[in-house]
């Protein structure tokens, strides 16, 4: 998986880069070269508006971070993640966001072929000091292993990386605690990312390893992808990454009014969602903005809070699709343009707490109802079946599918 592939030679046809491999049996193979403009992420030179679902493979019986070193899942699993992928891509998405996957994820991916990947690169965000050097070690190890992974799958040149999300969501307490323990570190200054000295030891932290993925994937395969941060509303106002190539939020309605006390209302929907979405992107309006999740979880014993902000859980299935559809619009009818938005989650989690969890649908936890679709038991295995969403979400992507 270290080796670079030996191209026999390439060329530039209509934009799109096409090789030649030689050990291809001379097959033309796109190569993907993902740019970005003030507004959006771009793919050798055209638009990438991206219409993105979280995907994590994780039915009952099995939990992510297991099934993620895997290279022998059981088939009736292999069948499921094929069909999942299929099912995504015939939805209208372009964009599948993967969290920590198994090697076979990628393969289905690139059989389903035109799916980008948006790859979260986990980091623990309850860490009590970011820059504790053990921890950045064991970090960059984990960041190389997923890499690897995705090469040994696109040996052939063609891995479609539409960016790099180096962490999610790190915990306040960790940032804040890591800006006390370091005031001093103020800068950074790398291969690919350097920066002025206003940043706080958190944001250096950041850089640091946006910088490393940058390096490793250039040195070892040959690209230099995009890379970016999912941050949220709790801890917009204490960190930052105007060193990355692009701004994510993980963006959810119900989120508003909870954690802000004055939020801002929508120029043209008038909704609150809508408001923050035009916030985030004229806070920066010279780099793309991309919502990395937003969506409803119908768990049912949650408060029912209803239109136009929902709740966390509590909604019901036509809830979930017009709440979702109306985010979208939002999205899409704002002053602001962003550069498109991923919806959390196909599947629904039951894994959350851990493998015995796995085999419980929990109607407490909030967590494991944000899907799509649900799991459902099948004799001695599971298949899904469409929430309302499903068929709102495509009727959606059809009508704003820009070309």
């Amino acid at each position: 998986m270290d080796h670079l592939v030996a191209y026999k030679h390439c060329c530039i046809i209509s934009g799109l880069i096409l090789v030649s491999c030689s050990n291809m049996n001379d097959t033309e193979i796109e190569k993907f070269n993902y740019t970005v403009n003030d507004n959006q992420i771009l793919v050798n030179g055209e638009i990438l508006d991206i219409r993105g679902v979280v995907y994590v493979p994780g039915y009952p019986g099995f939990v992510p971070w297991e099934i993620e070193q895997s290279i022998n899942l059981p088939e009736r699993l292999k069948t499921s993640i094929e069909n999942d992928i299929n099912q995504i891509k015939n939805l209208g998405a372009n964009t599948i966001r993967l969290w920590g996957a198994p090697e076979y994820c990628y393969t289905a991916i690139k059989d389903a072929q035109d799916i980008h990947i948006l790859q979260t690169l986990w980091i623990d965000g309850e860490q009590g000091d970011l820059l504790e050097t053990v921890f950045i070690e064991n970090t960059k190890e984990y960041f190389r292993t997923v890499i690897d992974r995705i090469y040994g799958v696109f040996s052939d040149g063609s891995a479609p990386i539409c960016g790099y999300i180096v962490g999610n969501e790190i915990n306040e307490a960790s940032i804040l605690n890591t800006n006390q323990y370091h005031p001093e570190i103020t800068s950074f200054s790398g291969n690919y990312i350097t920066t002025d000295s206003s940043l706080t030891a958190s944001e250096v932290f950041l850089a640091q390893l946006g910088d490393y993925v940058k390096s490793y994937v250039y040195d070892n395969y040959g690209d230099l992808p995009l890379v970016t941060y999912a941050n949220d509303i709790r801890t917009d106002e204490i960190i930052d990454t105007p060193f990355l190539d692009f701004r994510s939020h993980n963006a959810y309605s119900y989120a508003v009014a909870y954690y802000l006390e004055n939020p801002p209302f929508g120029s043209i929907t008038g909704t609150l969602f809508q408001g923050w979405i035009e916030y985030l992107k004229n806070k920066y309006p010279s780099v793309p903005l991309l919502i990395t999740e937003t969506g409803l979880s119908v768990t049912p014993n949650a408060t029912h809070i209803g239109p136009p902000n929902y709740g966390y859980g509590g909604n019901t299935e036509v809830e979930q699709g017009n709440g979702i559809i109306q985010n979208f619009e939002d999205i899409k009818t704002a002053e602001t343009s962003v550069a498109g938005v991923v919806i959390h989650e196909y599947l629904d989690s039951w894994w959350k707490f851990g493998f015995e969890d796995s085999f419980e649908h929990d109607p407490n936890d909030r967590e494991e109802w944000f899907g799509i679709v649900k799991i459902v038991s099948n004799n001695d295995w599971y298949t899904t079946i469409d929430r309302p969403i499903v068929g709102q979400l495509k009727t959606f992507w059809q009508q704003h599918i820009i070309e």
